[in-house]
């Protein structure tokens, strides 16, 4: 076979250019240390690429979710602890009341005391977490909790209201049936539905954490409730020795109103029934919170596995990558020098 000089240049020219593309292959493997550039460059790789991508960026997201829901759980918490030192000071303070020692200006100390932690009660259960308020169930935009004055007959009485209904329906028992149950009538009573409205948050593949916890589910929402009781405590500090509760039926309106005798360490029994409901609600938040803590320890181990998995699929070795380089700058410019010996010759070289 006759071999040309031309053959010669093309061989050459051809493998001076494989060798640099060896070379320009090795130099982006070392200098983006990723093992591919492009999915046409190794296609298996690519598509544990998107995979395992896809697993680490679920993983991080589950974890900014679980960050946020610890820190609900922990202001939750705390407002809950709050809430504890109000009923247990209002404990304190309902039995000096019932000292037969106490006079007037004494019981007025007392009242002035209660009147300050039923406020501080309520603006405990308007506690709010980046603008959301965290006993308002999905309603988190307004505040659930509201003290306002009104008047009934021709008596102001102080009403607690959850999400604009009254919670309170106690009242001195000197106001009159008819006024109350006009009343009433006029202002919705707030009535426990009984359902749920929790506000779930993604921590996991296919598993979900309900963060918050219902005012109702502290105060209780019936007859005898926190803000009932302070009610009731208040009116015993008025010197009264009886008080009225109103009922509404829902299904028909009715307002039925009973009248009920009292001494005030009667509240001392209420008092400790508001404290085992507050605590209740306080045990299952704990449990809740618990089991953040398990998944963000679990997330941060599915992140660790996830990520060596997309390293080990992805990144190149560079050891072998600065090996690669050199290697194929020794043959590029190994290939340069032959080419320049071959390319150099011409057809007078050969006419002797």
């Amino acid at each position: 076979m006759r071999v040309t000089n031309n053959m010669m240049v093309a061989n050459t020219v051809w493998n001076i250019n494989k060798n640099m593309e060896r070379l320009n292959k090795a130099s982006q493997v070392s200098s983006t240390q990723s093992k591919i550039q492009l999915p046409s460059d190794d296609p298996i790789i690519a598509t544990r690429a998107v995979k395992y991508r896809s697993y680490v960026a679920n993983v991080e997201q589950y974890q900014k979710n679980v960050e946020s829901a610890v820190s609900w759980q922990e202001v939750t918490n705390s407002a809950l602890d709050g809430l504890t030192d109000v009923v247990q000071r209002l404990q304190e303070l309902v039995t000096q009341a019932s000292s037969d020692v106490l006079n007037d200006s004494n019981l007025a100390d007392i009242k002035s005391e209660v009147l300050q932690l039923q406020q501080t009660a309520i603006d405990y259960l308007n506690t709010s977490y980046a603008g959301r308020y965290v006993f308002a169930g999905y309603d988190t935009d307004e505040p659930p909790y509201s003290l306002e004055t009104v008047t009934i007959g021709s008596t102001e009485v102080s009403m607690v209201n959850f999400k604009g209904n009254t919670l309170t329906a106690t009242v001195d028992a000197s106001v009159d049936d008819a006024d109350i149950t006009d009343y009433y009538t006029n202002n919705a009573a707030y009535t426990d539905t009984g359902s749920d409205q929790k506000i779930f948050y993604n921590v996991g593949f296919g598993t979900s954490l309900a963060v918050n916890v219902e005012g109702q589910d502290v105060t209780g929402s019936g007859a005898g409730n926190l803000f009932d009781t302070i009610s009731k405590i208040l009116i015993g500090l008025d010197g009264g020795d009886s008080y009225k509760t109103a009922a509404t039926d829902p299904a028909t309106g009715a307002v039925t109103i009973a009248t009920t005798g009292f001494a005030m360490d009667d509240f001392l029994t209420d008092l400790s029934g508001n404290l085992n409901t507050i605590l209740t609600a306080q045990t299952d938040l704990g449990a809740r919170m618990k089991y953040a803590e398990m998944a963000q320890s679990r997330l941060a181990s599915n992140l660790e596995t996830y990520t060596a998995l997309m390293s080990n699929n992805e990144d190149a070795d560079i050891a072998l990558a600065s090996t690669d380089l050199t290697t194929a700058q020794s043959v590029y410019n190994a290939s340069l020098s032959v080419g320049s010996v071959v390319m150099s010759k011409s057809l007078v070289d050969f006419l002797r």
